[in-house]
């Protein structure tokens, strides 16, 4: 990656060195020492917010830090905690603001060990309604809406191209094709959407060359893929292969054995043909958990259709 044109200033509410990496676009700057807010459109770096955050977080992957996105190479800028509260329940979510001179911006978020890498599209997709749960299409794919939240803003580090700052509200509207979903962030400036993809935690560490093993994931994530369903359909076609000829054969042994012979002679048919087919079964009851599983922290969990 280039150099891009960077500034180093002072913080004007400790004195600790500044640097901003993205001069040209970046609008707020957070001082890694006091964690004050700062307007980097100011040559006086005007302070915004001076800390006011419950907790410190450290990032798992530390300002600064280079790697490859798709083929090109980004730093990471940013660095923000957001939160969102269901049933009296707050869960926290970690986001990196990423930084390519030539590519701008783009963003990955990181949930219970589960990443996504965002990119920010050009115009909203057409959104389209089918009974009461909204759509929307995007090459090829239909996204259904999960669930619309009120997202808060709990910690802010780095640079970022937006005014920002701890305690920030905005209304986030999710609709998925696992594993992409679009992601709608309103807030009184603006209307946002971006194109988010599940990534493997191992890709992202390759990717910045984390040392050691990430954090392993945990629970249900809502893009995840279903690993059972391909599994299942690859079942499905071993028990077809496997089950007809069975099946047709014991039709066959049935209806044209001698009497008194049939019952002694189906069992090792009856047999095979459970076996060809109880796996393809079993891999489809874990799918359809996956998918209960996945829903149900929307706005359309099965006790609410």
């Amino acid at each position: 990656m280039a150099a891009p044109r960077v500034a180093g200033l002072t913080c004007p509410n400790c004195g600790a060195a500044i640097t901003i990496r993205a001069l040209q676009q970046t609008q707020t700057v957070v001082c890694a020492s006091c964690h004050a807010v700062l307007d980097s459109r100011d040559q006086q770096l005007s302070v915004l917010q001076q800390y006011q955050a419950k907790m410190t977080y450290e990032p798992d992957l530390p300002l600064g830090t280079r790697g490859m996105i798709r083929g090109d190479p980004y730093e990471v800028s940013g660095f923000q905690v957001r939160s969102v509260r269901q049933n009296d329940t707050d869960y926290f979510w970690r986001e990196y603001t990423l930084w390519n001179p030539y590519k701008g911006y783009r963003y990955l978020m990181e949930y219970d060990g589960h990443w996504c890498d965002f990119d920010i599209t050009r115009a909203a997709p057409p959104e389209e309604v089918n009974g009461r749960q909204p759509f929307v299409r995007y090459d090829g794919a239909t996204f259904r809406h999960y669930r619309t939240t009120t997202v808060t803003t709990e910690f802010i580090l780095g640079e970022f191209p937006w005014q920002l700052r701890a305690g920030d509200r905005i209304t986030s509207r999710d609709f998925i094709a696992p594993p992409r979903l679009f992601s709608e962030e309103v807030s009184p400036q603006s209307t946002v959407w971006a194109l988010g993809t599940y990534v493997p935690a191992q890709a992202i560490w390759r990717a910045f060359g984390r040392p050691g093993n990430p954090p392993p994931a945990r629970g249900a994530f809502f893009v995840a893929p279903n690993a059972h369903t391909p599994r299942a359909f690859r079942l499905g076609k071993i028990a077809a292969a496997i089950g007809v000829p069975v099946f047709v054969a014991l039709v066959f042994r049935h209806l044209f054995a001698p009497r008194g012979s049939v019952f002694d002679t189906q069992i090792p048919y009856v047999a095979a043909l459970a076996l060809a087919v109880l796996p393809a079964f079993v891999e489809t009851r874990r799918a359809s958990k996956f998918e209960d599983a996945r829903w149900a922290a929307s706005d359309y969990a099965a006790d609410e259709m």
